[in-house]
């Protein structure tokens, strides 16, 4: 019993050794989070200032003159063709009402002399009556149908005058400012709300000459403002230069939700051809005051600390000049613990170490 008893105590003392032992061996391996080298062209870049616009941003005004009754407030958002604004009309429907009355008035006398120079003219048949009296009922009927000619032609603009009593707006968009109040007198041409539309955005940014002939139509250029980026394509650059600054405009097309008009940005130009180049992700640089380097991970799971220099940067990645080549292993996070040689364990990307 006493020997059975020994037996099992000595076997309870080896396993507990032996997970000891592994608990020990487990606390020298790092766990660390890796991501492969990419190799892709790149082109060494610099940043430029640019602004989000809206390619459909206008300054809206009457095309006639009068006392403003209404007009929309700041931040009221309205669809294309909705009213923006509104000018007293008072006059413009009394004139329509009037110009409407004259064609029914010169229209009964058109009528009378229409069945005048028919009766005339069957009496002048018979001889019974003289030729001057009907050339003067002709007369008379052409005048007539002048007049009315002449009524609905001034009825016309008078109703055209009346729709221009409403500003309208040409696209969707939001009232950004306005530049006259309600009770005000608008002059012929003068802005009443500036309307700018959501959807259409694009950014604008000024190069110099020396940039345009890496930057073509269609080409994508990464945007940022410190704290997001993007990719955008270049839709247009004008071909002239500012008379000051000897700087061409670049406008360039985005479909990225979170940007606004107004926003500021800064725009990745190139300033030289694509070349090949070795990426890994910034994440993965450690910085000391011997230098910069990057550890990769081999397929024993050791831990080799590369001296590397950095070279052209891409969004989150950055070009390294060194040993690292395509498909290596680097690490990201848990670098700060490593010594090389050190084994490590290769923790999922999405989970921290």
């Amino acid at each position: 019993m006493k020997s059975l008893l020994a037996h099992i105590i000595s076997t309870l003392v080896i396993l507990a050794s032996s997970v000891h032992a592994e608990q020990m061996a487990d606390s020298f391996v790092v766990p660390v989070v890796t991501e492969h080298a990419v190799k892709k062209h790149v082109s060494p870049t610099v940043l430029y200032s640019a602004a989000v616009i809206s390619r459909n941003d206008a300054n809206l005004a009457g095309e006639i003159s009068g006392l403003l009754t209404w007009v929309a407030e700041v931040g009221d958002r309205f669809r294309k063709g909705e009213r923006v604004a509104k000018l007293d009309d008072v006059f413009i429907r009394q004139q329509v009402i009037e110009e409407k009355s004259i064609i029914q008035s010169e229209q009964a006398k058109y009528n009378f002399y229409t069945r005048t120079v028919e009766r005339f003219s069957q009496l002048l048949t018979d001889d019974n009556i003289a030729y001057s009296r009907v050339d003067q009922a002709s007369t008379d009927q052409s005048v007539a149908r002048s007049n009315i000619l002449s009524a609905k032609a001034r009825l016309a603009q008078a109703e055209e005058r009346l729709k221009r009593t409403n500003i309208l707006a040409p696209f969707d968009g939001v009232v950004s400012a306005r530049f006259l109040q309600a009770g005000e007198w608008a002059d012929k041409g003068a802005v009443i709300v500036r309307l700018v539309s959501l959807d259409d955005l694009e950014i604008q940014t000024h190069v110099p000459s020396s940039t345009l002939q890496y930057v073509a139509k269609g080409t994508p250029l990464m945007y940022t403002d410190g704290n997001m980026s993007g990719t955008g394509k270049v839709r247009v650059f004008v071909p002239v230069g500012g008379d000051v600054s000897r700087l061409y405009e670049l406008r360039i097309s985005v479909s990225d939700p979170s940007l606004e008009a107004g926003n500021l940005l800064r725009v990745a130009i190139p300033t030289a051809h694509p070349r090949e180049t070795i990426l890994v992700p910034r994440d993965a640089l450690v910085l000391r005051r011997e230098g910069v380097y990057v550890f990769r991970i081999n397929k024993e799971s050791i831990a080799e600390k590369i001296t590397v220099e950095t070279g052209i940067a891409e969004s989150g990645n950055i070009e390294v000049i060194g040993g690292i080549l395509e498909h290596d292993r680097v690490v990201t996070r848990g670098g700060e613990n490593l010594e090389h040689g050190m084994a490590v364990r290769v923790k999922p990307l999405q989970t921290h170490p």
